[in-house]
Order: structure tokens, then sequence, then C-alpha cells
């Protein structure tokens, strides 16, 4: 009985599969196409059985063909986003002919022509059809065309983020540029360009994450679809939204286009809690509201054409990406770090050193000048470059071939630390670079008229890492190299004081692999059109390999606070220059039993 029982739930379980894999509607579309169908009228709103159909591609003059059913149905699939003729022709009929018909990504445009009675020298002809408002299906997935990216203003060139104009869809709080669909976290999306899968799955973001500028040159996106809900199956690994990316190709016709943008914050206003404290004479220090520097360039072309005529087509893409915005290093609380000793200080400082108290005034001003030469002005650039060919292939009229390729790669010195100040030294921000890689090549096959396929292959690598700057000269010669010690290590701890700043190698560094993540991925996807259903069966099979080597807190952490002795108040500037200026001068219980003076220490160590 059990035996028969799980037989009857297994054979449901495999209906139910077959029917939520082949269930998809008229208007449910490939991941890379559009497609173009309808229903044949006469002149009365009868329908018109066995009408050709033939579709024509305006910029590469392939052409398709197709026989309306007993219905007046015909669906031509597997068309890349542009321009289209449309021409339908039957016997006693006069031709109908529609010109400049728009096919977009992930959706069918409607051609359902009325045929009136006719010559075959007569013609009725429409000058443009472009995608209708989708009534049929339950999915939501506009499409952002190439006129809205080139033309919308947008903060730093990243493309993608027009996808908050999309109903539902915001940018996260935390000003990187993630995206949330429905209030779903940023991590639950899925980024595809040419069908093929854009995400890195150790941060599950997008390649380069927002580390960079963007991961492909927006003059190479032919248009975009942002899908947020009862979208297909077919795009898949996502709870949140599936933004959906196709790239330009070539045509007969020559074409491109240069484009250069210059940001700079010179043009801005001034932040008045933007602030530098500067050491004004021996011992005083100012603070002020200053304007930092912030300019960007962003230049590139798009240029494609045609190899050889109607058969192979290519396009090449070029964009650069710099950034000059330096950096300031502050204290956390300038006014009071940088401001005159305390009493309690210089008194607590003239015994620890054993010296008299105008001797701990000059240590103390030495110690704080070392200090404040860790602040000031950072220089910091972010500096990308992305370079994307593609070619297209019309093997004949069942085949079609693309192969696209897309290589970037992003250097920021001291660019870890991308806030205006930052209450690191000037040698602790860190170096940042990525470098990204991707290959996608593609075959669409139509069988006949009613059965086409489309496999894909993509190898990518995502190799993120970050390593620290040269250290200051104070840093050397007291975290590195004294007359007593020399740092095994060879790159400074990370010491943090109350109300000052963080200096050394910062905790995080040094990260050799953060992550290098190699993709390789294929997938095979059927697609039988019956009637007026779709029902599609595939494949998609991904691998990544993931190499992360982030070992924090490698070179040891320092950390000073504020302390009572003996009911006196002992700032953590006092204590830091205790240490520094005869370790282990502060005392645990009695005076015979000397103690550093930090208040906690960690390292790590191991793979």
């Amino acid at each position: 009985m059990m035996s028969r029982f799980w037989s009857s739930i297994q054979r449901l379980l495999a209906v139910a599969l077959f029917a939520a894999t082949c269930g998809a509607l008229l208007y449910a579309q490939s991941t890379t196409d559009g497609a173009i169908g309808g229903t044949v009228y006469d002149s009365n709103g009868a329908v018109v059985a066995n009408a050709t159909v033939t579709v024509h591609n305006n910029g590469t003059n392939a052409e398709q063909k197709v026989t309306a059913d007993a219905s007046g149905y015909y669906r031509i699939s597997k068309l890349s986003s542009g321009s289209y003729t449309v021409s339908v022709n039957e016997k006693g009929f006069a031709a109908y002919k529609a010109e400049q018909v728009i096919v977009q990504v992930g959706s069918v445009t409607e051609i359902s022509p009325r045929l009136k009675v006719g010559g075959a020298s007569e013609t009725v002809e429409v000058t443009a059809e472009a995608p209708q408002i989708n009534y049929t299906s339950a999915d939501f997935a506009p499409t952002l065309n190439q006129t809205a990216i080139s033309n919308l203003p947008i903060n730093g060139g990243r493309w993608s983020s027009f996808a908050i104009l999309t109903p539902g869809v915001v940018s996260d709080s935390s000003g990187f540029g993630l995206l949330s669909f429905r209030g779903m976290s940023t991590l639950l999306n899925n980024n595809t360009v040419d069908g093929a899968d854009n995400n890195q799955a150790f941060f599950s973001e997008e390649r380069g994450r927002t580390r960079v500028g963007y991961s492909t040159p927006k003059a190479a996106v032919e248009e975009f679809q942002v899908n947020t809900s009862n979208y297909s199956a077919e795009y898949g690994r996502s709870a949140g939204g599936v933004v959906n990316t196709v790239t330009k190709s070539g045509t007969n016709s020559l074409h491109g286009e240069l484009y250069y943008y210059d940001r700079d914050n010179n043009y801005g206003a001034a932040n008045a809690f933007t602030t530098l404290t500067s050491q004004t004479s021996p011992g005083v220090f100012t603070t002020n509201p200053y304007k930092p520097t912030d300019k960007r360039d962003m230049w590139g072309l798009g240029v494609g054409g045609a190899l050889v005529k109607d058969k192979l087509f290519w396009f090449f893409a070029y964009d650069g990406f710099h950034r000059n915005f330096p950096g300031t290093a502050t204290a956390s609380s300038p006014k009071t770090f940088f401001g005159p000793a305390l009493s309690a200080d210089i008194t607590t400082l003239s015994k620890r050193l054993g010296v008299t108290t105008a001797q701990a005034q000059q240590i103390y001003n030495n110690d704080l000048t070392g200090l404040a030469s860790m602040t000031g002005s950072v220089p910091r650039k972010g500096d990308q470059d992305i370079v994307l060919p593609k070619l297209d292939w019309q093997v004949n009229q069942k085949n079609h071939a693309s192969f696209t390729f897309n290589r970037m790669r992003w250097a920021s010195p001291a660019g870890i630390q991308t806030q205006a100040t930052n209450t690191f030294g000037a040698a602790s921000f860190g170096n940042d670079y990525v470098k990204d890689t991707w290959g996608v090549g593609k075959l669409d096959t139509a069988f006949n008229s009613n059965i086409t396929n489309e496999v894909r292959y993509q190898y990518g690598r995502d190799f993120e890492f970050e390593n620290t700057q040269t250290p200051t000269p104070f840093e050397q010669n007291t975290l590195l190299h004294t007359p007593t010690f020399t740092n095994p290590l060879g790159l400074p701890p990370q010491v943090t004081i109350t109300n000052g700043f963080t200096f050394g190698t910062p905790t995080f560094l040094i990260r050799p692999s953060f992550p290098d993540e190699s993709r390789w991925q294929v997938a095979d996807t059927v697609n039988w059109n019956h009637g007026k259903h779709s029902i599609k069966f595939g494949v998609d099979f991904s691998h990544v390999y993931d190499n992360s080597q982030n070992l924090a807190t490698q070179f040891g952490s320092f950390s000073y606070v504020n302390t009572t002795v003996s009911g006196v108040n002992v700032s953590a500037l006092a204590n830091y220059m205790s240490d520094l200026n005869k370790p282990n001068s502060c005392t645990a219980g009695t005076p015979a039993h000397a103690a550093p003076c930090y208040s906690n220490f960690s390292q790590a160590f191991g793979p």
C-alpha cells in the first residue's frame, strides 16, 4: 500500500512539475530575444487561415517565414531586439506590410492585421508598431531601451541603476547602488547579460560589486528588462528581481557614437560638515570646513557594422571611467584630540616616563605632531577601463550564432575608504583592485516554424583583491623600526586611539583574493509553439569556484581608551604616548608589576 501511495505521489509531482515547466503563455519570451505574433483577420473580423507571414530584420536583412494556422494565429520567435518589417500575404487579399516594428527583449510584439480584399499588386502599409502593454500574462517586466540609457541623468554611470524607475524597485539605504525588489533583500536578485549570469556568488551581487563604477559599458547595452515579479522560471535563482540585459549587435550599416561626461565637485556647494584639522603653530591645531576635490570623467565609444554583408556583423565598445577624489584623514573628535594637553595627562606622562613636567610637555607636543602628520588630504583615484567586442554570424536562415567578450579592469589606490573624511591614517585607507573577464557564446536554431532551440555557454572570472599603502614615516619609525625592535611581519599593526583615529595596517587587510571567483555555465532551452501556447523546457547548469584569502587582524591590533588611574582620568592619547616612549610603563596592582598601557591586543594566525 505504501509503495503504491508513494508511486502516486511521485506521478502527481511529475505532472505538476511538467505543468509548471510548460505552462508559459503567449507573452512569455526568452531571456535574450523577443518575438512577433498575432492573428490574421479579414476586414470583417473573420480569421484568415494559412496566410504567409514574413519578418525581415531591417538592420541585417535576415528573414523568417511562417504560415498562420487554421485559427489565423502565427508566431515568430528568437528575434533579436531591433526594428523589423512584417509582411502578410494571402491569395485574394491585398498584401499587408508593417515597417519599423519594434521587438524588445523578453516580450512579444503583437501584429494582428486586417487584410482587405484586393489584387496582388495592392499593398496596405503601416509605418510602425511597438510592443503593447502586457495584459495577457502575470509577469511584470518593463524594458528600458538605449534612448533612456543614453539620455536620462545618472550618478556615476551605472546604467543598471535605471531599474529604480520601475515600480517596486528602490535603492538600498547604504547608498552603494544595490537594488531591492518588493522590499526583498538586495542579496536575492539575479543579473544577466546576453542570457548568462552576471552575478558574483561569493557576495551575491553583480560582478565587480559596487566597488567598481560598473561592469559593462553602457554604449554596449541595447536594452534591459527589469523583472520584478511573476517572471518565468527560466530566469531562475532569484527571490527578488531579475535585471536582464542584452548587448548591441552590428548591422549592414556602419553606426557609432562617441561620448564624454564631466562631473566636477567645483560646480557644487560646500558641505559644512566636512572639516579638516591642521597644525597652525607648535601645539596649536585649528579645525575649519573645506571643500574636497571630486572629479569624474567618463568617455567612450560604441561602433558596429558588417564584415560580410548579411552574414557576419561586428560591434565594439570602449568605456573609460576615471575619478579623482582625494580623501581626508581626520580624528573622530579633532577639537578634543588635537586640543591643549590636559594637566593630568602631562603629570601622568612625567611619572611614567621619569621626566620633568616640561620634558613631558615637549614629548607630548612632538608625538602629537607625528600623529598629525598622518592626517590631511590623501591622494585617491578610481580608474576603470572596459572593452567589449561582439560578433554575430548569420550562419544560414535557420542558425544564428553570437560571441560576446567583456574585459574590465578597476584600480583604486587608497580607494577602499570612499567617504570624503575618514577616521583612518593617511596610509590606512587601503588599495582596491578588480579584474573581470567573461565571454558568452550563443547559438539559436530554428528547426521549423514551431520549434526553436537556444544553447549558451559562458566562462568568466571575477578577481578582486586589496592591499595596503606604503606606511608613513611616522609608522615606519614607531611601528616597524625602533632603536631596539624590528617588526618581523614587515607591515605595521593597527592602532586605534579613542577620540583620534586608526592607523597602521587595517585589520581587514591584506586580501589577496576577495574573492577570486571562476564560473562556467551551459544552458539549453527548447521552445515549442503550439497554437497560442508556448511550451518551453531546458536545462541550465552553472558551476562556481571561489578562492578567498581574507585573514583579518593578521598583523595585530592595539586599542587605547580613556582610563582612570588612582582617581585621575587619563586620556587614550596619553596612554598611547606612554607605550610609545616607554613600553610597559603602566602598572597593574603594584609598581613592581609593569604592564602595557593599551586596553587590548588581538592577532589572528592560520590559513
